[in-house]
């Protein structure tokens, strides 16, 4: 991945990330680049104040010289309905929702004592 790409990448998770569980701000000391093939890279984002450890995956797609209007307002589109989904992403699955899981396996002895209610 080009330098420059991988610097503006870490430098917009900077940027945007907040912790979800204490809303703390992150600096670049909190960053490691876990990978980078073709395209995308992964990273791992500690938060400095709770600790807690989070994935961030990155793609980039370069934009060739042959871009119509149509191209673009599919591009604005894309970009306003991720904006929009934003707080569906926030109330995703959870640390303590898979730790709830664990608990409810390690006390079932079926399938069907796992989905009583």
């Amino acid at each position: 991945m080009n330098y420059i790409i991988l610097k503006g990448i870490i430098e917009s998770t900077i940027a945007n990330f907040k912790c979800k569980d204490c809303n703390s701000w992150i600096t670049e000391w909190n960053i490691n680049i876990l990978g980078s093939a073709g395209n995308s890279v992964n990273l791992e984002v500690i938060c400095p104040n709770c600790k807690t450890q989070w994935v961030v995956k990155a793609e980039i797609g370069l934009i060739n010289n042959a871009v119509t209007p149509e191209t673009l307002m599919n591009l604005k589109n894309t970009i306003a309905w991720i904006q929009n989904t934003k707080q569906s992403w926030i109330d995703a699955i959870k640390d303590t929702d898979i730790l709830d899981i664990r608990e409810n396996l390690k006390n079932c002895s079926s399938i069907e004592d796992l989905f009583k209610v």
